[in-house]
């Protein structure tokens, strides 16, 4: 068997997670616990009907069902909460709901989440306190979550160098990546990554990248493409290849965004590969200082997001079953 060069690829850090997201589930157990103990006896209490007992427990499975199994969905999280007919229940969907808006930085949102947990919730949550204030001063749950969405909110609207790019300079070059699932158009910052950006122009130019494929992915995270070598059949040899040369590292400054172009390397090496490339299907801020961002996705970014989750091969880690091909990349004028 042919011995191959080691693999050209993104090391995967732990995911980032909201400071907001975090306090819902360090304290959410709270309202469940109490929720749970009340419910108990108020159906003890009032030996509630079979029919009654069933309602509340299809209530509880469809928030389990659409904050489970893989990223949760905010649209799907609010669905649930509108068919769920336990106002405690809603409650907790709303709050979940909140708390996927403001990982994914939607803080107006999460607060019309909360606004709407407010009108849902039992006393638990709207009016019983517990001491968690900075100082043990004594708040509800709801007014907990409020404020510490609202700071969280504040800190990220000061700080937004850290998680988003600026616009592309004008006349910036584009390169279109056209593909049988449709195309993903690129815009280069050529100011700010200047070696990065000629040398993707030069490949594309050159048709370098026409008939390659995108032979790794990271599901709901990122796509990887660009090596000559996944023309071929052999899974071993993908995210191997890519010319001898490499591009010197550069520090454009820019991080990553959901919607970024940037240079794969091997593990370890200071200098970005020849050819390789990822393009991020949401934010990869554990990515920000190791590898170069050098363009921002103008078009396609849903399809982006499409290949990235698709069925994975059970040989070889991260990589399709079916792999998506660059059909033709073309500089646009």
């Amino acid at each position: 068997m042919a011995k191959h060069k080691a693999a050209t690829e993104i090391s995967i850090a732990q995911e980032e997670r909201s400071a907001f997201a975090e306090f819902v589930d360090q304290y959410k157990w709270i309202g469940l616990a109490i929720l749970g103990a009340v419910s108990a006896v108020i159906l003890w209490m009032s030996r509630s009907s079979e029919a009654a007992v069933q309602e509340q427990r299809a209530d509880w499975n469809a928030l389990y069902q659409a904050t489970s199994g893989g990223e949760a969905d905010a649209a799907a999280v609010a669905e649930a909460a509108k068919a769920i007919k336990e106002p405690s229940v809603a409650a907790i969907a709303r709050i979940n709901q909140a708390a996927i808006l403001s990982s994914e930085r939607k803080y107006g949102d999460a607060e019309q989440a909360l606004g709407q947990a407010l009108k849902d919730a039992p006393a638990i949550f709207s009016s019983v306190k517990f001491p968690l204030g900075p100082d043990g001063e004594e708040m509800t749950l709801l007014k907990k979550m409020e404020t510490a969405l609202s700071a969280e909110s504040k800190w990220m609207d000061e700080h937004k160098s850290l998680f988003e790019n600026p616009d592309l300079p004008e006349n910036a070059p584009r390169v279109e990546l056209n593909t049988p699932k449709g195309k993903i158009v690129v815009g280069l910052y050529i100011d700010k990554a200047p070696l990065h950006a000629k040398n993707f122009l030069k490949l594309a130019e050159e048709g370098y990248y026409d008939g390659t494929k995108f032979h790794r992915v990271q599901p709901g995270g990122f796509i990887q493409g660009g090596d000559p070598n996944s023309r071929n059949d052999d899974p071993a040899s993908w995210g191997t290849g890519g010319p001898d040369t490499k591009v010197p590292q550069e520090d454009s400054g820019l991080v990553h965004a959901e919607g970024v172009l940037a240079a794969a390397k091997q593990g370890g090496a200071k200098d970005s590969s020849g050819s390789q490339f990822y393009l991020t299907a949401s934010p990869q801020h554990q990515f920000d200082g190791n590898y170069v961002v050098y363009g921002k996705v103008l078009e396609g970014l849903e399809l982006i997001q499409e290949i990235s989750n698709a069925e994975l091969r059970t040989d070889k880690a991260e990589t399709p079953v079916e792999l998506v091909e660059i059909t033709k990349a073309t500089v646009v004028e």
